[in-house]
């Protein structure tokens, strides 16, 4: 019998997610995704597609919906982005499947019909190797650590999906993104600071420089802490994965948590008032400068 994954990106697709799964078990990729993205899961490998729309901010009653979809679909393994939101999802639907579940994953393997998880451990000093013993097998992925490979399905199933809203502890009012421009996972140019930005409202001027290249913005988690700029935009160990074309850092001293986070980018601007930061260990490209002197410079361009 074939492993079926089902892939959980309800509020937008992880092509490399969706590639890995393909090349791990062809033919038997569903994905749950919005309707905008039903041709782009079938580019990357994805043959049963489910698209759905209008889910609520409650965490607990998206799991809830989702263990039903699950149960009937009959899939072994279930994978999904680890996205803030997926982050909360996915412990309480490993909990309704009495399932196993690791977290931050950076590599899969399937050997036979079990899911082998990789993912790092103790300060990202060693990769710990894990096997879930449950008969459903769960998992999330750090975004951006799979490069996406088209291998397109011919004719895919898809069918929409309805959520049906029973009641909860949530209301909707409203649907707000956290910043303006691209996803901070799928963005190919990224602006990123860190504590030595200073304030929120040089954040600010980071990110209007973001919105000018159709980028997004990123922090370091020092930078989240210090409350400058919201956990959405933290990247490293403990945040978003990225793998721009280009990863423009300013403020940042370079600390191994953060790298851990960026190390995949195709070129690193660091920008730094410092010259002996080891941000510039890393770069492509380094800048000594003040960093506020710089991103100004760069508006007016």
């Amino acid at each position: 019998m074939k492993t079926e994954i089902c892939i959980l990106c309800p509020y937008g697709i992880d092509p490399g997610l969706v590639s890995k799964a393909s090349a791990l078990a062809p033919g038997t990729v569903r994905v749950v995704i919005p309707p905008r993205d039903a041709e782009k899961a079938a580019r990357y490998g994805a043959n049963l597609i489910h698209t759905v729309e209008d889910l609520p901010p409650d965490e607990g009653q998206v799991a809830l919906w989702l263990k039903e979809k699950i149960l009937n679909w009959g899939s072994t393994v279930v994978l999904a982005p680890a996205t803030v939101f997926m982050r909360n999802v996915m412990p309480r639907l490993a909990h309704h499947l009495k399932a196993g579940l690791t977290a931050d994953c950076t590599q899969l393997q399937l050997e036979g019909e079990k899911l082998i998880q990789t993912r790092p451990a103790f300060g990202n000093s060693l990769m710990a190797t894990i096997r879930t013993c449950s008969p459903i097998q769960m998992a999330t992925v750090r975004t951006g650590v799979f490069p996406p490979e088209e291998k397109k399905i011919l004719n895919p199933t898809v069918s929409r999906e309805a959520f049906h809203l029973s009641e909860g502890s949530v209301t909707l009012r409203a649907l707000l993104r956290d910043t303006e421009g691209a996803p901070l996972s799928q963005a190919e140019i990224v602006v990123a600071g860190g504590v030595g930005i200073g304030s929120r409202e040089g954040f600010q001027k980071l990110e209007r420089l973001a919105n000018q290249w159709g980028g997004a913005l990123a922090a370091t988690r020092g930078a989240v802490d210090a409350g400058f700029a919201p956990y959405a935009c933290q990247v490293g160990m403990t945040g978003v994965t990225v793998c721009p074309k280009v990863y423009l850092a300013v403020g940042i001293s370079g600390a191994v948590q953060h790298l851990a986070g960026m190390s995949g980018s195709e070129k690193v601007i660091a920008v730094n008032s410092d010259p002996k930061a080891p941000i510039f260990d890393y770069a492509d490209l380094g800048i000594v400068a003040d960093w506020e002197t710089v991103i100004d410079q760069l508006l007016e361009e």
